[in-house]
């Protein structure tokens, strides 16, 4: 079984939660399930949904 290693916000010195959080982009706006602290609300995106939702989105969006 694979261990999930635990995310720590830089800033404040707490676990990161999974919080729902709206993108926006040329305009339009999209939501996503990510890593947030709970207590600053700083936002942590994995190279994964960089590379794959978030660039799906865009160039969706820049093709309109």
């Amino acid at each position: 079984m694979e261990k999930k290693q635990k995310l720590i916000c830089d800033r404040c010195k707490v676990e990161m939660v999974d919080k729902e959080v709206q993108f926006s982009y040329l305009g339009k706006s999209f939501r996503h399930k990510v890593k947030r602290c709970p207590e600053c609300g700083q936002v942590y995106i994995s190279e994964e949904l960089v590379k794959g939702r978030m660039s799906q989105v865009e160039k969706m969006l820049e093709d309109k």
